[in-house]
């Protein structure tokens, strides 16, 4: 299920051309997905072998087809969250379509938690090495319960941290627990920690922040 180095080298292996085809029609709106577990898997080990090569020739071709921009799996440390998927789709339902050939999603056994998202520096899509796989790290900060003054220090702060090329790519989720999605280069990761401790929401707790381990292609984080 989403197992890093599976995931990551089958999807190294498309063509560079398949990565870079358009679709006919790009949907507009962006979407950050969690994949998420869902029901145990069979004990058949050459039936979970099988979905999980129809899992990654799912991603193969939302690749090819221009709707799926990035997807690669982390370490959430409850085993809740399988990995991340970035896409483009007219609607949930559209987004839903994507996973029919997915037999891990459709039968269950894991479920897609998706939410519409704004960019405010997405992952790479250009010039992806289809031979690397790169560990970094992603950051999730919750919603902030805070006055807006406190919320806007704490986009100045990430607004630095990316001007300072602390972090590559963030992302900005318009609802639920999580807010903000913040990838960065594992060398980055200490320093990235320590300024986001220091502000006020995330010191008192009515900002909550985890940091796990991510894995995405070579190239995808700037």
């Amino acid at each position: 299920m989403m197992r890093r180095r599976d995931v990551l080298v089958g999807l190294s292996s498309l063509p560079l051309a398949a990565w870079a085809q358009p679709a006919a029609r790009i949907p507009e709106l962006l979407w950050f997905i969690f994949l998420e577990r869902g029901r145990p898997t069979p004990d058949d080990k050459a039936a979970v072998a099988a979905m999980q090569r129809g899992h990654i020739d799912n991603f193969k071709r939302l690749f090819g087809l221009g709707l799926l921009l990035a997807a690669g799996p982390l370490r959430d440390p409850s085993g809740i969250k399988r990995g991340i998927v970035l896409v483009r789709a007219t609607s949930r339902e559209q987004l839903q379509s994507y996973f029919e050939p997915d037999e891990y999603v459709r039968e269950g056994y894991m479920t897609v938690n998706a939410t519409p998202c704004g960019a405010r520096r997405g992952l790479n899509t250009e010039g992806i090495d289809p031979n690397g796989i790169e560990e970094s790290r992603i950051v999730l900060l919750g919603r902030s319960s805070q006055a807006a003054a406190s919320s806007n220090a704490l986009a100045d702060k990430l607004e630095a941290l990316l001007k300072a090329e602390l972090i590559g790519a963030w992302y900005r989720l318009s609802e639920g627990p999580v807010a903000e999605i913040l990838f960065a280069r594992s060398g980055n990761s200490a320093a990235v920690q320590a300024a986001l401790v220091e502000d006020p929401g995330v010191a008192d707790g009515s900002v909550s922040l985890a940091m796990w381990p991510q894995w995405l292609g070579k190239g995808v984080l700037r």
